[in-house]
């Protein structure tokens, strides 16, 4: 079957809107120590994406995750790791000064491609919810985020809604 140029020209569109509005996908699975019965105040969130150089991913999911709050009674306040940092007890002095009854780490922990292309990765996640000692966990997620490397912020955005809702849920928030 042979194409007029119209209708390639249709079709080239149709794909390249579909590549520009692309599809994201963020999937959360949680548990929670059913021990912690208690309801955050002030969170300090310390993000760990891995991110060499600029830290884009890191700053964009920090934003996503500040604008989010800002719909909770929760005060935050966002650190991002270094990414040779090996402990997020560096971190204590600042936890402490900031006041926190809680700490978030989010850590990028891998990642797989699509089987269609490495246009649509997978990026995994391990969220934990700490005592601002870091030495209790309260709560854990595992976060499957997807989406086309274009649409990275709109990733954040869903994925720090995601948590939050979740936190909601589980009832912390």
């Amino acid at each position: 079957m042979k194409m007029n140029s119209t209708a390639l020209a249709c079709a080239t569109a149709a794909v390249l809107v579909m590549a520009l509005t692309g599809c994201t996908s963020v999937k959360l699975q949680a548990n929670k120590d059913q021990a912690a019965v208690r309801k955050v105040n002030r969170m300090f969130l310390l993000i760990q994406h891995g991110d060499l150089g600029e830290q884009s991913y890191s700053n964009d999911l920090a934003d996503a995750l500040r604008n989010a709050f800002t719909n909770t009674p929760v005060v935050v306040d966002v650190g991002i790791m270094n990414p040779v940092e090996l402990d997020e007890r560096i971190h204590l002095q600042r936890i402490d000064s900031f006041g926190a009854d809680s700490v978030m780490v989010i850590k990028a922990t891998g990642g797989v491609l699509s089987p269609y292309g490495g246009g649509y990765p997978t990026i995994i996640y391990d969220a934990s919810l700490f005592e601002p000692t870091l030495n209790k966990r309260l709560w854990r997620a595992r976060i499957d985020n997807s989406g086309g490397t274009a649409l990275m912020k709109r990733r954040m955005r869903e994925m720090a809604e995601r948590i939050i809702n979740q936190l909601k849920t589980d009832g912390f928030i």
